[in-house]
């Protein structure tokens, strides 16, 4: 189900081509009704709804032209925006807004609309029409659902392009990922753990199992996997993470199972490899956006701390989440009690350190981004049970020692001993 929509999620075409598809069908509605209820119309309509048969062709050509000048216009804006995200926030970020619903369904209307109209033209003829027309105002109306929807992209590009949108659309992007997650792990009976599992005895042959692609693992299809296992009388060990890069030679699986068993696995059906990470499944790569967003903020040539400084607060929310999933295994049991899957996955360790030794190392001269970290580290701490609290604890001293002390006046130190007095590590 996942695989499906992430082929359709990735598709910019297909929203624009429902819309087609609906226009389409409404052309050759409207050009039926005009052929053959013509009479019907007549008596029934009031007449300054029918128009002749030259009033529409005038009317429906200036539609037609002025929608695919729209259409232009709103393609060379999207540009426009894609080259301000690549630029001032990160390229990683782009297929969020080609992919938009709302992007697309305003290219789809657009494009619609010019179908319904050069569609209705081409069999707008005196000789198969010698009578008024229903056309010219169905066309009408579609033109003012155009320019509706046209002013509406226009004031969601005006936002789309606000840095603390863009933040606060990823920080839930995030947040929406750990909730798929928690939720997922719901319907199974499971046990995270932060050791290597011991495996049962009863399983006295193994097979690891390697894909046919290389990139970055997108979706893995762990209820699908779990069955398997339990039909097969199986134990599974995924051995790599989502978002990780992979090659024709990575142990993706490794299968766990008795001397005879009949031993059949298509490693395609259960792990979704592709050219880039996704969102879907990958917590780590949802904070890895925000994370370039304040990298980029804090470069020399864009030098915009407080941007950088938003990014580090709004990550507090999604990462105080993802470190509450903890453990590094995930092991999902059948009704006997009887580990089936054992699912890797991101460390605490690993998510504070992927969080912010990046912004801890190109943001050392600035004692703002300092403070801004450690608030955010105080924050998470509040809400980490104890293991967790060690690890912050460590990570915040790790941060503290990237800084260069020399830079800091006394007032800068004064602020950061608070800091420190209140995630205990002074």
């Amino acid at each position: 189900m996942k695989k499906t929509f992430l082929k359709v999620k990735d598709n910019i075409w297909l929203i624009p081509s429902i819309y087609c598809v609906i226009s389409l069908l409404l052309s050759i509605l409207v050009i039926y009704v005009d052929i053959s209820l013509n009479e019907f119309l007549n008596k029934h309509l009031p007449g300054y709804l029918m128009t002749s048969v030259e009033l529409a062709q005038i009317i429906l050509g200036t539609i037609a032209a002025a929608l695919v000048t729209m259409t232009t216009i709103t393609f060379s804006t999207i540009m426009v925006v894609l080259t301000t995200y690549s630029s001032q926030f990160s390229p990683r970020i782009l297929k969020g807004f080609i992919t938009k619903s709302s992007t697309m369904r305003v290219l789809g209307i657009f494009l619609g609309g010019f179908i319904y109209s050069i569609l209705s033209l081409l069999f707008m003829r005196k000789a198969t029409v010698d009578d008024h027309v229903l056309s010219a105002t169905v066309g009408v109306l579609v033109a003012f659902v155009c320019l509706a929807f046209f002013a509406y992209f226009i004031h969601n590009v005006a936002t789309s392009i606000q840095v603390s949108n863009v933040i606060y659309e990823l920080a839930n992007d995030a947040l929406k990922t750990t909730k798929r997650e928690q939720d997922a792990l719901k319907k199974f009976k499971t046990k995270t753990v932060d050791e290597e599992p011991e495996l049962p005895r009863e399983f006295d042959k193994v097979r690891e199992i390697t894909g046919k692609e290389y990139g970055y693992i997108q979706l893995i299809d762990y209820p699908s996997l779990f069955s398997l296992a339990k039909e097969k009388n199986w134990l599974i060990e995924v051995n790599q993470y989502i978002g990780h890069y992979v090659t024709n030679k990575s142990k993706l699986l490794t299968i766990y199972y008795k001397k005879d068993d009949d031993f059949q696995l298509k490693v395609s059906d259960f792990i979704t490899i592709g050219d880039e990470r996704t969102s879907i499944q990958d917590i780590e790569f949802c904070l890895i956006k925000m994370v370039e967003i304040a990298l980029r903020a804090i470069s020399p040539g864009i030098n915009d701390p407080n941007t950088a400084i938003d990014c580090i607060r709004f990550l507090r929310t999604p990462l105080t989440e993802a470190l509450n999933n903890g453990g590094r295994y995930i092991l999902f049991f059948d009704e006997k009690q009887m580990p089936r899957l054992i699912k890797k996955k991101e460390s605490t360790e690993q998510l504070l350190y992927t969080t912010f030794y990046q912004i801890s190392y190109y943001g050392k001269q600035d004692i703002s981004i300092l403070l801004a970290i450690l608030d955010t580290l105080i924050e998470v701490n509040q809400y980490s049970n104890h293991k967790i609290k060690v690890e912050i604890k460590t990570y915040a001293q790790y941060v503290i020692n990237k800084f260069n002390r020399e830079v800091l006046d006394e007032i800068d130190r004064k602020q950061l001993v608070i800091k420190q007095q209140k995630l205990g590590i002074l």
